[in-house]
């Protein structure tokens, strides 16, 4: 009957959903069990046992708290042993004082859980009695198995926390979750995913729908990027578009990875998603914004060049139109006077040609468009910069030095962009190198990895720390007519190309500025 009562309490308990439900089966059978004329449920609470339970002939002491070290139950979860004993007058471990009031001979009382006990269970008779070990074996699977009953409550109170953290993220984050089955198939999605897709929460949503709903540019390499996770274990991180049932276009953001079982085999796919269609306008606003702004630096420079463009301008133009009118003078009817004719004509052709090249090379400099990013030989794309830069006269008096590797690959830039970056160091360059016995400037570019770095340095005087420090900063300028946006604007171009840019003093004395731009991949 014991062995049955012992049978029924450990299936009540798999099924308790509670603390509270677990005491109040404790309480209601280990009389049964035991066949003991009391028994009560004690809690560890810190330094102190909580008699939380009884049920007995007479009272005990429910509700009441004792030191861990003044009680038996105390030494029972501090030593993680059951405590027998027959006749608790003769046992030094119980406080025979405490006892007398009550009806209590003899006890067993047995921890509750084998490691770090966290309560204790205690059968009291009203007589002296041996206890035989069927009779300890059964209590203390009782304790074992309200251990077990007491775990498995924490874990559920465990997941259900989790899951409820786990709502209110995704809620707060506007997420929604996905799962996806590698094995059957299936693709199940929360109300919030769904809803990024532009469906009804209640609406039935498949992997197949899923997938349909991708702009088409995209579809594959997001399918490519779910069965590279499920059969790699990567991670899942993508952007890509789609369209929802009324024709609009959104951004969603998918991250997951891959959920296994402990011997490594895919169960499934899972993870959240996100409409990030207002960053992604933002970013798109943000970029034409910078356009904008590198349009109207790339304005500013030549409109402080304005005079002398136009000598330059004037220059071939005038000489091409004296070429011009010697060639009149030199035709005749004689053949050397036709042949200086014609090597006039030509002559006023270059100059035409010259101006004309120059002009091309401003309107392409100067023009608004969108960045456009393609694949460009270094070295031309440095040279054409360097003869724009040294347009101003003075200019051409500074020694200009290039030192660039050889076979260098080309590079995936805006290279209109890249050449305004090139301009403004080099005239800023120019510009600290007035007055200089031997003004020198060099261009070095090398290679380094997937990048290839781009060095303009002078022999000037450098850089004041208090202007190092500061560098970047927008409306910060050492020239007294300068906005101090130049360099602000340089280094936002060349982040926005993949790469970094940076300046300082050089070894030599002179300033150092370089930047990188990543190498175009065949």
């Amino acid at each position: 009957a014991c062995l049955l009562a012992l049978v029924t309490t450990v299936e009540r308990l798999a099924a308790a959903d509670s603390f509270e439900s677990i005491i109040a089966i404790v309480r209601e059978t280990a009389r049964l069990i035991s066949g003991a004329d009391g028994v009560t449920f004690v809690l560890r609470d810190g330094d102190l046992c909580h008699y939380v339970e009884e049920n007995a002939v007479g009272p005990l002491w429910k509700g009441r708290r004792f030191p861990l070290t003044a009680c038996i139950s105390g030494w029972c979860m501090l030593n993680a042993k059951s405590a027998v004993i027959p006749d608790i007058y003769v046992d030094p471990r119980i406080p025979h004082d405490a006892y007398r009031p009550t009806f209590v001979q003899s006890l067993v009382m047995v921890p509750v859980r084998a490691e770090n006990p966290l309560a204790a269970i205690g059968s009291y008779w009203s007589t002296v009695r041996e206890f035989s070990d069927t009779e300890v074996a059964l209590l203390e699977g009782l304790g074992r198995s309200t251990a077990a009953a007491i775990a498995a409550v924490q874990a559920r109170e465990t997941l259900r926390e989790n899951e409820e953290r786990l709502r209110l993220a995704l809620i707060a984050g506007r997420l929604g979750a996905w799962e996806f089955d590698l094995g059957g198939g299936s693709f199940s999605a929360s109300a919030a995913c769904k809803a990024h897709f532009g469906c009804e929460g209640d609406a039935a949503f498949s992997y197949e729908d899923f997938v349909s709903a991708i702009h088409p540019d995209d579809r594959r390499r997001q399918v490519h990027a779910l069965t590279e996770a499920g059969t790699t274990g990567c991670d899942i991180t993508s952007e890509f578009r789609i369209a929802w049932p009324d024709g609009s276009e959104h951004w969603i953001e998918l991250r997951g990875r891959r959920v296994s079982e402990d011997t490594g085999g895919a169960i499934r796919l899972a993870g959240v998603s996100s409409d990030v269609t207002e960053r992604k306008l933002a970013e798109e606003r943000i970029e034409r914004l910078q356009s904008e702004l590198a349009h109207i630096g790339r304005l500013a420079e030549f409109g402080q060049m304005g005079a002398t463009l136009a000598r330059e301008l004037t220059q071939p133009l005038t000489a091409a139109g004296n070429y011009l009118k010697a060639g009149r003078r030199f035709l005749g009817s004689d053949k050397l006077s036709l042949n200086r004719a014609i090597e006039t004509i030509d002559k006023a052709e270059a100059q035409f040609q010259r101006a004309s090249d120059t002009i091309r090379r401003i309107r392409g400099f100067v023009g608004k468009s969108e960045p456009v990013r393609g694949a460009e030989d270094v070295m031309p794309m440095i040279a054409e910069a360097a003869e724009i830069a040294q347009i101003n006269p003075k200019h051409r008096k500074v020694e200009l030095r290039f030192a660039m590797e050889d076979g260098l690959p080309p590079v995936l830039v805006d290279k209109v962009q890249i050449q305004q970056v090139l301009l403004n160091l080099l005239r800023n360059a120019f510009e600290a190198l007035d007055g200089h016995a031997a003004p020198g400037v060099t261009i070095g570019a090398v290679r380094d990895g997937n990048m290839v770095v781009l060095r303009v340095e002078d022999n000037g005087p450098g850089l004041s720390p208090e202007v190092a420090a500061k560098l970047f900063q927008p409306f910060v300028t050492t020239k007294a007519q300068g906005m101090g946006i130049g360099l602000s604007i340089c280094r936002r171009i060349i982040e926005n190309q993949g790469g970094t840019m940076s300046g300082a003093s050089s070894s030599s004395g002179g300033a150092a500025f370089s930047f990188t731009v990543p190498v175009a991949t065949s």
